[in-house]
């Protein structure tokens, strides 16, 4: 290679001339020094799948410490059961339990009990004074239709002091059953409210299902009444 700057003739491969020492590259740009592109794009390469794999790991962690679908503010039920009933919870703001005794059985509010009860109630559950909710098997007294038994209540319990707040065709359980409101004031001047769900399983089986509580309750305690109603189970 011969040299821009005197005239010498050098070897091909040779950088700087061997007389005045100027440099032999043409350009005048020095020559580059380092690795072949050829790995710089390798290295580039392995960055970014090194990075992108980095990108997803962390993507799939978060996933795997995140709660399940639906159960990012649970709620906690701690049903008992009475007399080896289901655990099946009505509604999400109240705890229930569940009474059975082989011919009925019922979900109520675990911040009730069951009350002693007399030879004519099935089981009374609830406060010890209000409210409470009761069961009756009024079968034994021959009635023959649903309406005899709708007749015959009415009559008893207004000559009791008893006023019909409201009526109406129900269901309970899949059964025939009518619903009658009761209003009337106790010996020692306490305004209560019967909810009582008279129903027909046959023209020969009825039973009254009857929930009890101050008139100045009965309204927000009505819906637990109609929550216990609505999980009532005959069993036989």
């Amino acid at each position: 290679m011969k040299c821009s700057n005197c005239g010498q003739e050098n070897d091909a491969d040779a950088k700087f001339c061997e007389k005045c020492g100027s440099n032999l590259n043409k350009s005048g740009v020095p020559e580059k020094s380092g690795m072949p592109d050829s790995t710089k794009i390798l290295i580039v390469v392995v960055i970014v799948l090194v990075a992108g794999l980095g990108l997803v790991s962390g993507i799939l962690l978060m996933k795997n410490h995140q709660s399940p679908p639906g159960l990012s503010n649970p709620t906690i039920n701690n049903n008992t059961s009475t007399n080896g009933g289901s655990n099946n919870p009505i509604g999400s703001n109240v705890q229930y339990k569940t009474f059975s005794n082989g011919v009925v059985s019922f979900q109520y509010p675990s911040n009730w009990n069951v009350l002693p009860n007399n030879a004519n109630t099935m089981v009374i559950v609830g406060l010890s004074s209000y409210p409470a909710f009761s069961v009756y098997n009024e079968s034994k007294y021959g009635y023959t239709s649903l309406s005899e038994y709708v007749s015959s209540s009415e009559s008893y319990q207004t000559s009791l002091g008893y006023s019909i707040r409201s009526e109406q065709s129900t269901t309970v359980d899949g059964f025939p059953a009518y619903e009658i409101l009761y209003q009337e004031e106790t010996g020692n001047g306490i305004m209560v409210v019967q909810q009582m769900e008279l129903v027909e399983l046959s023209p020969s089986q009825y039973f009254a299902l009857v929930g009890v509580d101050t008139i100045n309750d009965y309204d927000q305690e009505s819906s637990t009444f109609n929550q216990i109603i609505n999980s009532f189970k005959f069993l036989s």
